[in-house]
């Protein structure tokens, strides 16, 4: 089971917490029904929320993820919560995902946007939508972040 974990920059909240507990009840109840479960969740050590907030705080963006994983680990066990089978680091992963980023593009399905980001181009997917049951058209763009003008 993957579940997509915190980004460390500042400490977790409600939400977070939110999203841990759910995640370990469904953890517990595979594992209860006799399944065998590898429970991976990831920890996002590096973006530009983290590169902004160390230079903020004049560290090394090492020190203040290390520093926020571990105060992740307390607010887990605080609740509860049992520790994933495998944690894994985005930063341990950098190569793999610059390899998986240009086999995107060169297969046409992402594109270099005029603000340097890549883009995944989801009109390129026809399987787009089937997991949650909603198509292109029923995505309302600026529901949970600013509309990109770039996309």
């Amino acid at each position: 089971m993957y579940v997509c974990g915190m980004t460390v920059y500042d400490y977790c909240h409600l939400g977070h917490a939110r999203v841990m507990v759910v995640f370990d009840m469904v953890y517990r109840w595979l594992k209860a029904s006799g399944l065998d479960v590898t429970y991976v969740r990831n920890v996002t050590d590096i973006d530009d929320k983290i590169i902004k907030r160390a230079a903020e705080n004049g560290e090394s963006i090492h020190a203040l993820t290390a520093r926020f994983t571990a105060a992740m680990a307390r607010g887990c066990d605080a609740l509860g919560v049992l520790r994933p089978d495998h944690e894994p680091r985005a930063t341990d992963y950098v190569a793999e995902m610059l390899d998986m980023i240009s086999t995107l593009e060169q297969r046409g399905l992402a594109y270099l946007a005029a603000d340097g980001d890549v883009n995944y181009a989801v009109r390129k997917f026809d399987g787009y939508g089937k997991l949650s049951g909603k198509s292109l058209e029923d995505l309302r763009a600026g529901e949970r972040v600013e509309v990109s003008t770039v996309k």
